[in-house]
């Protein structure tokens, strides 16, 4: 059976490869199966050039081909951030309740037509030979309070609305998810060229 390696330690996001890959012959495996592992710094300037970085990072250390992703939310009022630093744009390593709090901190008093905001980032495969990448964005707006329990890992759901659904990205079901989640887009957009590739290897 075939290997891949999701770059991650973020279970649903782990659950979420696999739901998409799974039962296609490949074993698909996460990061915590290889407690040594050395963490890839994330030092690029864009969402793409972190993922490609974490994907070739990743297999240079296992030789599995890797599939990583690097995402996070783009506000236009507040220039783009917290953008590719979206987990350490405060200029420490917030925990997820910080991080939603100081968006919604620097939102209050900005009016509706301004908080639009995309959350969304690239996904990229490398298996040592080919580099493929995929990106996908989810347009909405930032509420005005928390709408929902921060789920951990995931902390700007609970206060970007999704107007084509009329409530936030924590509250939608796995149907409406399923629609816009970019990591499962992505990689149902990169599934079959993937599948292709490790098949031939």
């Amino acid at each position: 059976m075939k290997q891949v390696l999701i770059g991650t330690t973020n279970p649903a996001k782990l659950e979420e490869a696999k739901a998409v890959l799974e039962g296609k012959g490949l074993e698909v495996l996460g990061l915590k199966s290889f407690p040594d592992i050395e963490k890839v710094e994330e030092s690029g300037e864009t969402f793409e050039e972190n993922a490609i970085l974490k994907a070739k990072g990743y297999f240079a250390e296992t030789g599995i081909p890797t599939i990583a992703d690097d995402g996070g939310l783009i506000v236009d009022a507040l220039g783009g951030l917290p953008g590719v630093h979206s987990h350490r744009w405060l200029g420490y390593d917030a925990k997820d309740g910080e991080l939603a709090a100081a968006v919604l901190e620097r939102m209050r008093g900005v009016p509706r037509e301004k908080r639009t905001a995309r959350l969304g980032g690239v996904v990229a495969f490398y298996d040592g030979k080919q580099l493929l990448t995929q990106e996908n964005w989810i347009e909405g707006y930032i509420a005005e309070r928390l709408m929902e329990e921060i789920k951990p890992g995931f902390p700007y759901r609970p206060i970007l609305m999704i107007p084509q659904f009329g409530k936030s990205y924590s509250a939608l079901t796995d149907e409406e998810h399923e629609q816009v989640n970019f990591r499962r887009k992505s990689l149902n957009a990169l599934k079959q060229e993937i599948l292709k590739l490790l098949s031939s290897a």
